[in-house]
């Protein structure tokens, strides 16, 4: 029997086949799946993170701090109409229009004050006293009274210090007596008799009360007459509601 003994070039075509159909099998089951952590895209929670992260483009937050309003513009007073020059016409015969304050050497609960700038807005209750006087001493608590009670309806307390001795002229002491007195409206030191001669004033205490037109139409000397004095000023509180409407 013959043994077959295959050429060199079958054995080399062979081979090929057999490269081949090895070569054909890797491409078709053993190529790798490719790499999915590099491709897919980002969760829905990674996607947010990325997007919020801080950058070098990212501005900063507008802040919502709350600032002060602006203060409000003073308001301007209404020019006089016709019914007003008539309603002061008809005054200036009948009353004193009241002086203002004069030379003050001092202010206490106050930056300054004054009569002109007050009339029109206010009943003024002008009270000339001095912290050493007993009679004084005893009018106060009715006077802080009608600070107390009508101050929100338009009544201006001012008080001015007159001294009657030397002592009397000195601003702490002045201040100390504001304390204990409870005096809470604006007091004026009238330590050169200024405003005390504006009004020709002889007596302690005394007060003026001055309409809204700046006319003196009350005016009291010495102690009492509180009652009355009350009901003047409740009478011109509503003069100044009455003309101002």
């Amino acid at each position: 029997m013959r043994l077959f003994a295959p050429r060199p070039i079958l054995l080399f075509l062979a081979l090929l086949l057999v490269v081949g159909a090895i070569a054909l099998i890797e491409l078709r089951f053993g190529t790798a799946e490719p790499d999915t952590a590099q491709t897919r895209s980002a969760s829905p929670t990674e996607a947010t993170i990325e997007s919020t992260a801080p950058d070098e483009t990212t501005t900063e937050p507008q802040r919502t701090t709350d600032k002060p309003a602006p203060p409000e513009q003073a308001v301007k007073k209404p020019e006089p109409t016709n019914a007003d020059a008539e309603r002061i016409a008809g005054k200036e015969g009948q009353y004193e229009r009241a002086a203002e304050i004069v030379g003050p050497t001092g202010f206490i609960n106050t930056n300054g004050v004054s009569i002109k700038e007050a009339a029109g807005d206010s009943v003024v209750l002008l009270q000339f006293w001095t912290y050493s006087c007993f009679n004084c001493q005893n009018a106060q608590p009715y006077i802080n009274g009608f600070h107390e009670k009508y101050a929100d309806d338009g009544l201006k307390v001012i008080g001015v210090h007159k001294p009657e001795f030397e002592f009397e002229k000195d601003y702490a002491s002045v201040a100390e007596a504001v304390r204990q007195e409870n005096i809470q409206y604006p007091v004026v030191l009238d330590n050169n008799d200024a405003t005390w001669d504006a009004y020709d004033q002889r007596y302690w205490p005394t007060w003026y009360l001055i309409d809204a037109d700046g006319f003196i139409r009350y005016e009291h000397f010495g102690e009492g007459g509180y009652a009355q004095t009350e009901e003047e000023i409740q009478e011109l509180l509503a003069e100044k509601d009455q003309t101002a409407n």
